[in-house]
C-alpha cells in the first residue's frame, strides 16, 4: 500500500512538472483566484490555472482552508487534469490526479478515461466508505470535477453562457449540471442552475437532490466581447457557499 501510494505522489509530481514545462508553449491561458465563505465566515481560498493550445487543455487548482476552518484543522487540496477538446467548449479529460490531506489524514486518487470512459478509478490508501457507489462502467461519458469547475467559470462570449448540461463523476456518484435561467442587464449578467444528484448517494443522507447554483459574469475590461465569472455561490448541505474573485 506503501510503495502504491509514494508511486502516485511521484506521478502527481511530474504532472505538475510536465503542465510547467509545457506553460510557456501555450497560446491561451486563464487564471482564477477565489475567496470560499459561507454564512458571513471565510473557510478557505481556491487557485486555479487552465491553458488551452489548440485541441488540448490541462488545469492545475488548489483549495487551502483559512479562516476558522484553518484554526481546527488545515485543509489543503492539490489537482491536476489533461485532456482534449472538441469543437466549442466540449473538454475530455484524459486523466486527473488529485491530493488532499488534513492535519490527521492523507489521500490521493487517480481516474484514467478512454474514449470518453472512465478506465482505471484508484483512491489510495483506500477509497472513502460508500455503499452505494457506482461502478465505473456506470459512469460513461462524465467528465471529472476539475474539469467542470473551468467549464463553468471560463471567460465566454455572451452566446455561449449558459450553455450546456454536463455529467460529473468523482469515480463514485453521478451529478447532472444543467442550466435554468439567464439574465441579462447591461455589462452583467447571471445564470442560475441546478446540480442534481443522480446516483451513488446515501439516500439518507441526501434527501435533497438538486442543489441550485449562480454565476455572476461582467464584461472584461481586456475584451468587450468575452464575460468573465466575478462571483458565484451555490447550495450545498451544510448552506450557501459564496466565492469572491479576487
Amino acid at each position: 500500500m506503501f510503495k502504491n501510494l509514494c508511486k502516485l505522489s511521484i506521478k502527481t509530481f511530474l504532472l505538475s512538472i510536465f503542465f510547467l514545462t509545457l506553460s510557456n508553449n501555450i497560446t491561451n491561458a486563464e487564471t482564477f483566484s477565489f475567496s470560499l465563505s459561507t454564512k458571513g465566515i471565510k473557510f478557505g481560498s481556491f487557485n486555479m490555472t487552465a491553458r488551452e493550445k489548440v485541441n488540448q487543455y490541462r488545469i492545475s487548482s488548489n483549495f487551502k482552508s483559512s479562516g476558522i476552518l484553518g484554526v481546527f484543522t488545515k485543509i489543503e487540496v492539490s489537482s491536476g487534469a489533461y485532456g482534449t477538446i472538441q469543437g466549442k467548449n466540449i473538454y475530455f479529460p484524459t486523466e486527473v490526479l488529485s491530493k488532499w490531506k488534513s492535519l490527521f489524514n492523507q489521500k490521493e486518487s487517480k481516474i484514467k478515461y478512454k474514449n470518453k470512459k472512465i478506465s482505471h478509478y484508484e483512491v489510495l490508501p483506500f477509497p472513502r466508505n460508500n455503499d452505494y457507489a457506482l461502478k465505473i462502467n456506470q459512469l460513461d461519458n462524465t467528465i471529472d470535477p476539475l474539469t467542470l469547475t473551468y467549464w463553468l467559470l471560463k471567460k465566454r462570449r455572451i452566446k455561449n453562457i449558459c450553455k450546456g448540461e454536463k455529467l460529473v463523476s468523482e469515480g463514485q456518484t453521478l451529478i447532472k449540471v444543467v442550466f435554468i435561467k439567464k439574465n441579462i442587464l447591461e455589462k452583467k449578467i447571471t445564470c442560475d442552475g441546478e446540480f442534481q444528484f443522480l446516483k451513488g448517494f446515501d439516500p439518507n443522507k441526501y434527501k435533497k437532490k438538486n442543489y441550485k447554483f449562480t454565476l455572476n459574469y461582467n464584461k472584461n475590461n481586456k475584451n468587450s466581447q468575452l464575460f468573465k465569472v466575478v462571483n458565484l455561490s451555490f447550495n450545498t448541505r451544510i448552506g450557501i457557499i459564496k466565492a469572491i474573485r479576487l
